[in-house]
Formats: structure tokens, sequence, C-alpha cells
């Protein structure tokens, strides 16, 4: 596989912006995309929790994982938002009678998350334990490696682009909790590489994407960071009735750095709490960026 230089990706996004052209700033679109995620071999179990409720919760997790989005875009600025759904239904419940429900972190959220490339800003709306947040921080920058490697996606020429990541999380786990021989939480910082694996076009010339992807020479189409895929379904280039770019403004403002410490101190106090109950445990905070 031949791989694009420095110098390539440079000449690559001087082109994005020059086909735009004289109506550059008029160019804009509504993308929407699909999202679905990995479940391995991942296995819920524990005191209390029945064949019939691991079968529920799995269910919860397929369900939570399969989700549609909307990118709204223009030359310069982007807003990602999960499309409401009317679905929900009760969580399951443990022998104990308690209500489980699984979420996953990140992508999930009902907020909204603006991207402005220009002004190199990120900001989003997003709940942590059911408490608003408006995290605003420096757009994170990706050293996206360009390749030749080319497929069709929709009516869309893609070129694939990749990206290498080293991330931490935070690991908690009890042991026999709540028996005689209850051990306290043990918490490890654990490390892991991300291949990350883009496919964008130059044939619709913003450097946006989904959630927080963004930085290519091309509207990024489709993305696996090998747990999640975000697949572009539909495109809408300049729709007649405009695209309306609303930054979020909802929550306490905090930094991306704050908001994972709150995180991880709330993680915490839950998994404090859970050893009133019986059994063992563990979670996995992410904290990595």
């Amino acid at each position: 596989m031949k791989k694009r230089n420095t110098k390539t990706f440079i000449i690559a996004m001087i082109a994005l912006f020059l086909t735009v052209g004289v109506q550059a700033q008029n160019f804009q679109g509504v993308a929407t995309y699909q999202s679905s995620r990995k479940m391995g071999e991942m296995k819920i179990g524990g005191d209390g929790i029945s064949p019939e409720m691991q079968e529920q919760l799995m269910a919860q997790l397929k369900k939570q994982s399969q989700k549609e989005f909307t990118l709204k875009f223009n030359l310069t600025e982007s807003v990602w938002k999960e499309v409401e759904s009317l679905g929900g239904g009760g969580a399951p419940k443990a022998s104990s009678g308690t209500n489980v429900r699984i979420s996953f972190a990140g992508s999930g959220s009902n907020g909204s998350l603006y991207k402005n490339t220009a002004k190199m800003q990120h900001i989003e709306e997003t709940e942590v334990f059911s408490k608003p947040f408006l995290v605003k921080d420096e757009l994170k920058t990706r050293e996206w490696e360009l390749t030749d490697e080319t497929k069709k996606i929709g009516n869309y020429t893609a070129y694939k682009a990749i990206f290498s990541k080293v991330s931490q999380r935070k690991m908690m786990s009890f042991s026999n909790i709540g028996g005689e021989d209850e051990e306290d939480g043990e918490m490890k910082t654990v490390s892991d590489t991300v291949n990350i694996e883009a496919w964008y076009t130059p044939e619709i010339p913003v450097s946006q994407g989904p959630d927080d992807f963004w930085g290519l020479p091309g509207l990024i189409l489709e993305v696996n960071d090998g747990t999640t895929t975000f697949l572009c379904t539909k495109v809408v280039l300049n729709p007649e009735d405009g695209v309306k770019i609303k930054i979020p403004s909802k929550g306490k403002e905090v930094s991306k750095k704050e908001l994972a410490d709150i995180t991880l101190k709330k993680s915490e106090e839950m998994m404090k709490n859970f050893k009133n109950g019986k059994g063992s445990s563990s979670f996995s905070i992410s904290t990595g960026g």
C-alpha cells in the first residue's frame, strides 16, 4: 500500500479549498450516519442476574450500539447530534428489584457537538450521571496518514486514511463485594493502542466528519476506531431550506480534562456504593483522548 507524504497532504488540503471557489461561504449540507459497535465476547453476569436478564441486557447493549446521527456542516463549522428515538422500554430488574441499565460513554449523548476548524473550537453538550456539562476546549488534531486506497461509498469515491494512538483508561475492580473477605477497590491504569481507519471524499470539500473526527481533505464518510463504526448513509448538499449551525450552550462549562476528572470521581463513588451488594464486579472508565 503506497502512502502519501506530508507534502501531498498539504497539496490536497489546498485543493480542497480551491475547489469550493467563489461561493465557498454558501457551501453547506447535512449528512446522516448509522453507528454500530463491536460487541466481541462480552458477557454479563453476577449474583441476582438471571439468564433472562443477561439476554435483556445484551439486547439493550446491541440497541444502544445502533444509532442514527446527523452532521450539519458548512465549510468551517459542523454540528453532530443523535437523532432522537421514540423507543425505550423498561430496564431489566435484578433479583433485588433494582433496575439495571447500561449505556455507552461518549457518542451516545443526547447533546450536540460543535466543531469549528477555522477557530479550532470544540464545544459539546453532554451529561455525566444526569448532570449537564458544556465542554469547551481546543479542537483535537490527529496526524492522519493518507493512502491511495479507494472504495465507493454510495455515489462517492472515498480515500483511506489511518491514525494510531495510545490511550489510557482507569480500571477499578472489587473482589467478593459484601463478603467477609471483602477487599477495597483497586485502581489500575491500562494503556490501549487504538488504530483508526477513516474514508473521506474530496468530492465534498469540507474538513469535517462524524463525532470528533475531522482534519482530512474531504468529508469523512466512514470511520472505525476498532470498536465503533460510523457509516454515512445519506448526504444532502446545499438544501433549499439552508443549514442552521446552532452552537451548544447548555450545561456547566468545563474542559475535557475537568470532565474526565469529574467522571472518574463520580464513577469511583458509584463503585464504592456497589460494595453494599454481593459478588465480584469490575468497571472500566475511559480517560484517554
